[in-house]
């Protein structure tokens, strides 16, 4: 099929009387202007395939961390395990959990950036697109500001994406966490050690510090680049003032604003 068949004309074109005819200026006009496709955009869009362009590159880490952190969490759970220290376990119990909830959002968030899904507040959540346009915007007024001649205005909002071997490496701690907790029951009764238990707590707070820093500086980056925008838009009507603008200000104006225009 192909996008005009995708169209669904079923019409007989002698009834239009020769208004289905194009000139040939309208002709040269489509010949010197028609939208630039590639035959693969042409093919999918006449397949209507058009989807399937994205995909989070975490995908498989996080899978596999919430496996390991969802597991860890299940053997701390007293109510069904017996510990030597029940309030050691417990808090691992949690640490787990807490942490299990910021994989989740930072599940979303790289979703979100990596164009898989799209935000739900464009105000407060950054996603592809979004972050995308604010951080071409704040790399032009930066190189103007600042001389800044590097893409961090722009990748300042996608940094969670660029930590791939940080999950890859907390992927196989945990992994090992979660065996030696797992060796360590002989029916229902651990006898891990108090040592042991800190050192798989301090790691589950390892990866949520990371995961939780980086959603976060992403948000504050996006919103801190929101704002900045739109001061940037109150600022830019005073440029190039004309002469019924200026005569305004006079009476209009503060002496904030009229000491900064002189």
């Amino acid at each position: 099929m192909s996008i005009y068949a995708r169209l669904g004309f079923n019409f007989d074109t002698a009834k239009f009387d020769g208004a289905d005819t194009l000139s040939p200026g309208v002709l040269n006009f489509l010949g010197n202007t028609s939208i630039n496709l590639s035959q693969w955009q042409i093919d999918d869009i006449s397949s209507n395939t058009v989807y399937g362009y994205f995909q989070n590159p975490h995908n498989d880490n996080l899978g596999v961390i919430s496996v390991f952190v969802t597991g860890i969490a299940s053997y701390a759970n007293t109510i069904n395990y017996n510990y030597n220290n029940t309030d050691l376990a417990n808090t691992m119990a949690n640490v787990a959990l807490s942490t299990y909830s910021s994989l989740q959002n930072f599940a979303n968030h790289t979703n979100n950036l990596s164009g898989v899904t799209v935000s739900t507040d464009a105000t407060l959540y950054p996603d592809l697109n979004l972050a995308l346009a604010v951080g071409r915007q704040m790399l032009n007024i930066t190189n103007k500001s600042d001389g800044v001649q590097n893409n961090v205005p722009i990748l300042g909002n996608f940094t969670s994406l660029y930590i791939g071997p940080d999950l890859s490496a907390q992927a196989n701690v945990l992994a090992n966490d979660y065996i030696v907790l797992s060796n360590s029951f002989s029916g229902a009764n651990s006898n891990v050690s108090n040592a042991t238990m800190n050192t798989i707590i301090f790691d589950i707070q390892t990866l949520q510090t990371l995961i939780d820093d980086r959603r976060n500086g992403d948000i504050t980056f996006y919103t801190n680049s929101n704002e900045i925008m739109q001061e940037y838009f109150t600022v830019l009507q005073f440029s190039n003032l004309g002469a019924t603008q200026n005569s305004l200000i006079e009476l209009i104006g503060t002496d904030k604003l009229k000491e900064d225009l002189s």
